[in-house]
């Protein structure tokens, strides 16, 4: 990301260390990565330690050091989705976007997480599609939204 766009977000966000969570949130969203020389920049503008700022951007899962696809699939396997069925919705969605786990497409169109839980226990399997949750899912119908996702991004 550019140094520029960085230093406004920061700048935004009144240099406050603080504000570190919602300064790696932003650049994720507009880059869709937090790289390693966007955190050694934020490091530098909130004078911090490097370690600190990566430390951060690598423990909470909602940041990811790889670019993320435009449309993120996060697919629940927590224990009510995996006794439903959730590890086929994972196995065809690997099979059909040809990734694994934590990859992303070579088109950069999508990306596969795995969560442990999406928060709709009692009406999965479920996974999101960005910030779309799709519940009460079996093979077919996560093919059937993929595609349409497919669609949407051509």
């Amino acid at each position: 990301m550019e140094r520029e766009k960085i230093k406004k977000i920061v700048a935004k966000h009144r240099h406050e260390k603080a504000a570190i969570l919602a300064i790696l949130h932003e650049i994720q969203e507009e880059d869709k990565q937090l790289g390693t020389e966007s955190l050694n920049y934020i490091a530098q503008l909130l004078m911090m330690p490097v370690a600190n700022v990566y430390g951060l951007a690598s423990f909470y899962s909602a940041f990811s050091l790889r670019r993320k696809g435009n449309t993120e699939i996060r697919v629940c396997t927590g224990i009510s989705c995996h006794i439903k069925g959730s590890d086929k919705i994972m196995g065809t969605m690997k099979s059909r976007l040809n990734i694994e786990i934590g990859e992303t497409t070579w088109d950069e169109k999508f990306s596969l997480e795995k969560v442990q839980c999406l928060g709709l226990c009692a009406i999965g399997p479920n996974a999101s599609f960005n910030s779309k949750i799709h519940a009460h899912l079996d093979e077919d119908r996560i093919l059937e939204i993929l595609k349409e996702r497919m669609e949407d991004s051509e």
